[in-house]
């Protein structure tokens, strides 16, 4: 893989235009504006269709399998069963328009879904409410790994509507171990479900088991989770991510906090290419987060963000302390660290494990100081970083109201403009409000510990009143500090 990106960047005439740029830097209002250019990318990089022998091993589900497409029932086994049938010589299985009530499919390898546009697919009816539902499971039970497979839209998009159900805790496809995959034409009705709709997946198997070569393009995604979205990535291997839409939440979440892989030392994403990523009333469409993680090299193309806080969002590393004793109060875990490392140290204390363990986030700053200190309880964690990583033709869309915001964020919208913001519902996880500017980027810039280069140029930045920041970096000033006391609540 080093090889072929080192003959891809010697080629890059061949893959990508390069867009000159023109620089303007007389404050924090000016944006790098740019002539806008594609990722020229070829998907064969990184999907290899099946062979005319495959595909042309058709069956239907409705025919073939007596599926009935037309009534609540569940249609798991059925749909099971016809997959196993196909794996063993590879074949198409064609689901028809119609409405189809599932959980716990599991993918198989040299099997190839076609799911007609007009066809929905519900979660199984029933299922319990408090425990977690992959509809489509690529992480193979047995440990396998699966092989060329794909789920594709046939004719346009197929429907997965995961409204009403008694569950929340819902995931559409978990990509686990799995090789030369491609998803592709789903439109996803969410009502905030509490998990990212498509899950890259760490599969905690021996080896690399993770997603590698893969495909995941033309996929909407409605009413997305503030806190979730469309897209989680924590292990990935040349990927392709191309014209998705997410309404709320985050479109590309490349946020690499998987505990399994932290206690395994293995995981993360590497050679990650993206374009036409759009976000629109939500938090933003790209996201960077490595936690404890050092990733590889991302490059993203064409960002759309309408309405949103922030068109790209890039957090710190961090090093992440746990409570081993189980203290009563999130206050006394952050004393006991910060009377280690001293005052301000600890960024924040929350609730990890399903809420089951206290654990403090080191402050940027002290990363170097807890990574090298004498006490065991705070060092030997290392931050996790990005390499260099580019986003570019990032065009961004100031609305007044819509946009969701974190806590966090409030401080660096200006006080005149406080009186738009709402907080819908009592726990103050999101507000509601006007975007905030183009990039909030928590890093230093300098690869110390924790801290890389996500390089974001705009095409087209439009609307925004002139006392926006539109650029936030880690050492931005606040600019108002009325607290959350004085938000007043919305529905």
């Amino acid at each position: 893989m080093r090889v072929q990106l080192k003959h891809f960047y010697v080629a890059s005439m061949a893959l990508f235009a390069i867009g000159c740029s023109k620089e303007i830097e007389e404050n924090e209002n000016s944006e790098i504006l740019e002539t806008p250019t594609e990722l020229r990318v070829s998907d064969g990089r990184f999907y290899t269709p099946p062979t005319n022998a495959v595909i042309s091993n058709v069956k239907n589900l409705v025919t073939d399998f007596n599926v009935n497409n037309r009534d609540t029932n569940d249609d798991s086994a059925k749909l099971n069963n016809a997959i196993a049938s196909l794996a063993s010589s590879g074949g198409k299985l064609v689901i028809p328009r119609g409405k189809y009530y599932l959980n716990k499919i599991r993918m198989r390898s040299n099997v190839h879904l076609e799911i007609e546009n007009g066809a929905t697919i519900y979660p199984t009816r029933g299922i319990a409410a408090n425990s977690n539902h992959r509809i489509f499971d690529f992480a193979s039970k047995t440990g396998d790994k699966i092989e060329n497979v794909s789920i594709i839209g046939k004719g346009g998009k197929f429907i997965v509507d995961l409204r009403g159900n008694s569950s929340k805790n819902l995931i559409v496809a978990d990509l686990g171990n799995v090789e030369n995959f491609k998803l592709s034409n789903i439109t996803i009705k969410d009502e905030k479900t509490v998990f990212a709709s498509i899950l890259v997946s760490f599969t905690g198997k021996p080896g690399n088991a993770w997603p590698h070569k893969g495909i995941v393009q033309n996929i909407n995604q409605t009413n997305a989770h503030t806190g979730y979205g469309l897209i989680q990535a924590y292990a990935a291997d040349n990927i392709l991510f191309k014209n998705l839409k997410c309404k709320g939440g985050v479109t590309l979440r490349l946020e690499t906090d998987n505990l399994a892989m932290k206690a395994a030392n293995r995981g993360g994403v590497r050679d990650i290419f993206a374009t036409k990523i759009s976000n629109t009333s939500g938090l933003t469409p790209v996201m960077f987060s490595p936690h404890f993680m050092e990733n590889g090299k991302v490059t993203i193309d064409d960002v759309t963000a309408i309405g949103c806080a922030y068109a790209v969002r890039v957090e710190h590393g961090f090093i992440e302390i746990f409570d081993k004793q189980n203290r009563a109060s999130s206050e006394a875990f952050k004393n006991y660290i910060e009377g280690i490392l001293g005052a301000g140290s600890v960024e924040i204390v929350y609730r990890r494990n399903n809420g089951r363990t206290w654990a403090a986030r080191i402050a940027n700053d002290f990363s170097e100081i807890a990574y090298n200190h004498s006490n065991p309880a705070v060092n030997g964690i290392k931050p996790g970083s990005f390499k260099n990583s580019t986003v570019k033709n990032v065009k961004v869309t100031y609305k007044n109201t819509g946009a969701k915001l974190k806590q966090a964020f409030l401080p660096y919208l200006p006080c005149s403009e406080w009186s738009k913001l709402c907080k819908p519902g009592p726990s103050g996880f999101e507000y509601n409000g006007p975007s905030l500017g183009v990039t909030i980027d928590n890093t230093k810039r300098d690869n110390s510990l924790g801290n890389y280069n996500v390089n974001v140029s705009t095409s087209n930045v439009q609307g925004f009143p002139s006392n926006h920041i539109l650029r936030v970096k880690h050492n931005t000033a606040k600019i108002c500090n009325k607290g959350v006391g004085t938000i007043n609540s919305c529905n």
